[in-house]
């Protein structure tokens, strides 16, 4: 059984699942805090900034993620595989805010190398949208 508590009703529910459980068997469970991973938005923000980067400098975007910044501004998570440790990058492993961070850096990084990669609160976001959203 799964699910979230986010009122009181829904933690009695659960307590009252636990209660009837049939303690001659045995039973795992968890519970962890919710934890809001990146947007479809910030995904395809950054996919529209490697288009355009991708643009200005020449360089495929698909290797710009995987070869330049992820290996630059993801921190590595060491996994181990038949006793040989190996390291991934990855960004499908960051909440919200970390992606957010890592996007900021990419923007800082552009930013002094003369690319502007506009927020989508920015005054010259609908024409860089525009311009690029084909593209991708």
């Amino acid at each position: 059984m799964k699910g979230k508590i986010r009122s009181e009703q829904d933690r009695q529910g659960l307590i009252e699942v636990i209660q009837k459980l049939d303690l001659s068997k045995v039973f795992f469970w968890e519970v962890k805090k919710h934890i809001r991973r990146r947007s479809i938005s910030q995904n395809s923000l950054y996919w529209l900034w490697l288009t355009c980067i991708q643009d200005e400098t020449g360089n495929n975007r698909a290797d710009l993620h995987e070869l330049y910044f992820k290996p630059r501004y993801i921190i590595p998570k060491i996994v181990i595989i038949f006793d040989k440790s190996e390291e991934r990058r990855s960004t499908k492993d960051l909440s919200t805010e970390q992606f957010k961070e890592y996007l900021d850096k990419i923007q800082a990084e552009m930013s002094s190398e003369g690319i502007v990669l506009p927020d989508p609160d920015d005054l010259q976001w609908d024409s860089f949208y525009e311009y690029y959203k084909n593209k991708l």
